[in-house]
């Protein structure tokens, strides 16, 4: 009695967990992968850092910051169209956009030491 009582319990418990949990995301084969997504984003917030610093006015470093963006894109071997509709799935699914943003902080970061240590 005992056993089936202790059996039932971690059932119970396995149970509680497993709904507990979140469902896996599935990513489509049209969506970029979360690798090429980090490396495309990395290189987009590089970019925009530095229209930024170059161009004081607002409407030009936009400008200059979309024609880099198809720039970045083609040297990733992708479209813009891709990498939009990729982040706009990414965008549905924010626990995977997190983990692609802790990466490129990541990036950025280890960037920002390699530069840091040639000035």
């Amino acid at each position: 009695m005992k056993k089936n009582l202790a059996s039932v319990l971690i059932l119970l418990m396995a149970l509680l967990i497993y709904s507990c949990s979140a469902p896996k995301v599935i990513i489509p084969k049209d969506i970029l992968s979360k690798e090429n997504m980090v490396a495309i984003l990395t290189d987009i917030h590089l970019a925009e850092s530095a229209v930024t610093l170059k161009f004081t006015n607002k409407d030009t470093s936009m400008y200059q910051a979309a024609e880099y963006t198809d720039f970045i894109c083609k040297n990733h071997k992708t479209t813009k169209e891709q990498f939009n509709k990729s982040y706009d799935f990414y965008i549905s699914h924010p626990e995977l956009l997190n983990k692609i943003y802790d990466d490129v902080l990541t990036e950025l970061s280890k960037k920002q030491g390699e530069a840091a240590k040639k000035n």
